[in-house]
């Protein structure tokens, strides 16, 4: 019997369904009794369904065949107005083993998917996250919203339940999405203890609808969980049946009051990500902590949430992202415990180093081999009696992996900063901080750094002079300092007399300068040479008396002088005789008042 071509066409969609299927690893589909659209696929007693309409078909095909399909299918599962992070979305996408490879390539792949999909506009950028403290400063992180116009279908085996549409629901569902008015609506969480496939649970709040409990009896239903977000509820406490969800790989209680974990948390062996920041009123982690050794995120602010860490931590050898490790006296909570943790990425911290008993104990620490570490902050606190000999020691033996983009060093009590600060290996070193570094008597030669464009110099209270040895050590060495430097700012320093030693053809790329609440400071190095200079600010020099010979740079768009009464009075635009020196600038401010414009 001859067949149509609409039975031809039909025929050729559905063999081409189960080849994107074989692709995807979806299975072969079982062929369909009815519409040559719908494709099913039997697993144990659950069933997937793909529903692709007619008109949808080309599209659909696209999506399938870029092998990103179940990636986009997770997506659908968050609300219009939803913001993530890349690293959010990244852990869901390893929690539920959508890629099939080594841990740190899980992650590697999964985000390159992610940047497909932003490239494709599946994922739109939405803004910065106003919730990351400074240490991530020029780096701050993007949050970003799915396009709802571009995810056109998705498994059905993701649902979403909005305005307590329970009916629609089946009860083999794996992914479920739904508000919490919903369940406020249906009186309780027994509707949802019936889904026993669930592997994801996100559990959406609504203003005025806020869970702020959560049943023993839910966990105990729900055991296959993989994936769970209560997130910005007001639970303030997980029952201790969390312990149950042995297969639970993402746990997030962001910016819930939550004020202590359950030990039984500690027994999820399988955990990679929990994340609890803005958690406000966590009192602690557990002390069982180092017990979790599947652990990959631990997303909280250290500093600003915890009081000390848990003992033994140093077991999270598969750990990489932790904000920060504070340094504590007793066994299982020194410096030691960063020893084997070489996994940890992006940005650390380290605080309270003035714990740290030896410079024997520093070095065990291997900082350098955390290669993986881009961003590192050393800190003490401020509000010790510092060791200076002791300080020089434990910090020179702190020394950073050779990838390091950015390095902030907080109230250190040495008298000279470690010998590698200045080595030109480092030349991923971009930014740089000195904050309140008290004992300091001299800098070494950051100049050397080849690709350093932000420094910043605070509070280095006894400095009393910078010189040539900040740009260059001496040996000979030729070419120009600070090759790449873009912004240097020099503010609060009590003591600091004079600042020379720049010749020409430093700083090539210097475009903003900043010389701030230097109450002694004499006199500035030639300026005249800085030719990509275009800001330059004075604020608080009441002793500079006059501009160095040759005045300022012709590049210079804009001039700012600010309770410096002495330079006032020889910049004055009537009859100040450093005037000629600086009337070419388009822009000039002295005292909040503008003196030449362009």
């Amino acid at each position: 019997m001859d067949m149509d071509s609409d039975s031809l066409t039909r025929m050729d969609r559905t063999s081409e369904i189960a080849e994107l299927h074989e692709k995807l690893n979806l299975g072969h589909p079982t062929p369909p009794s009815s519409s040559p659209f719908v494709a099913r696929k039997r697993r144990r007693a659950s069933t997937t369904v793909i529903t692709i309409a007619p008109e949808n078909f080309r599209q659909a095909v696209m999506q399938l065949n870029d092998g990103r399909f179940r990636f986009i299918s997770h997506c659908s599962l968050f609300p219009l107005t939803y913001e993530f992070s890349k690293q959010e979305l990244v852990s869901l996408w390893t929690a539920q083993g959508l890629l099939k490879c080594s841990t740190r390539h899980q992650e590697h792949d999964a985000a390159q998917v992610f940047d497909s999909l932003v490239s494709s506009q599946v994922i739109l950028s939405s803004r910065s996250d106003p919730s990351m403290d400074f240490f991530h400063g020029k780096t701050r992180r993007l949050l970003y919203k799915i396009n709802q116009d571009k995810i056109t279908f998705s498994l059905l085996e993701y649902h979403r339940v909005l305005d307590a549409n329970w009916d629609k629901i089946p009860k083999n569902v794996k992914h479920l999405s739904v508000d919490s008015k919903s369940v406020a609506c249906a009186s309780g969480f027994d509707v949802l203890e019936r889904f026993e496939n669930l592997n994801t649970l996100f559990l959406v709040a609504v203003p005025g609808f806020y869970v702020e409990c959560i049943p023993r009896s839910l966990f105990l239903c729900l055991k296959g969980l993989r994936s769970l977000n209560l997130s910005r509820n007001r639970i303030s406490e997980l029952p201790s049946s969390v312990g149950s969800l042995k297969s639970l790989r993402y746990l997030d209680l962001s910016y819930t009051p939550v004020k202590r974990l359950p030990d039984s948390i500690v027994s999820l062996s399988n955990l990679q990500t929990l994340r609890l920041r803005g958690c406000l009123e966590l009192l602690g982690l557990p002390k069982g902590f180092g017990k979790l050794t599947s652990l990959r995120h631990l997303e909280l602010d250290v500093v600003g949430q915890l009081k000390s860490m848990p003992p033994w931590m140093g077991s999270l050898i598969n750990l990489q992202t932790l904000s920060a490790f504070l340094v504590g006296k007793d066994d299982g909570c020194r410096i030691v415990e960063l020893k084997n943790m070489i996994n940890l990425t992006g940005a650390f911290c380290i605080s309270r180093i003035e714990n740290v008993s030896s410079f024997e104990e520093a070095m065990e620490a291997d900082l350098s081999s955390k290669k993986f570490l881009c961003r590192i902050q050393l800190r003490w606190t401020d509000t010790r009696v510092a060791d200076a000999h002791k300080e020089e020691q434990i910090l020179e033996c702190l020394r950073p992996p050779l990838a390091l983009e950015e390095l902030s060093l907080l109230c250190y009590g040495g008298s000279k900063l470690p010998s590698w600060i200045a080595d030109p290996c480092y030349d991923c070193m971009v930014d740089m901080t000195l904050y309140n570094c008290l004992n300091c008597e001299y800098l070494e030669p950051i100049g050397k750094l080849p690709s350093l464009q932000f420094l910043h110099i605070k509070e280095m209270c006894k400095l009393l002079r910078i010189d040539e040895r900040f740009c260059r050590d001496g040996e000979g060495q030729q070419s120009h300092a600070f090759p790449s430097l873009r912004e240097l700012t020099i503010e609060v320093m009590p003591e600091l007399e004079e600042w020379t030693g720049v010749q020409s053809g430093d700083f090539p790329c210097l475009q903003k300068l900043k010389v701030e609440h230097c109450p002694n400071l004499v006199s500035l190095p030639l300026l005249s040479c800085l030719y990509s200079l275009k800001h330059l600010e004075m604020s608080d020099c009441p002793v500079i008396s006059s501009l160095p010979d040759g005045g300022v740079s012709a590049s210079l768009e804009y001039l700012l002088i600010k309770d410096c009464s002495e330079l006032m009075k020889t910049c004055n635009k009537s009859e100040g005789k450093d005037w000629v020196k600086i009337a070419h600038v388009p822009n000039i401010f002295v005292d909040d008042e503008q003196l030449s414009f362009n």
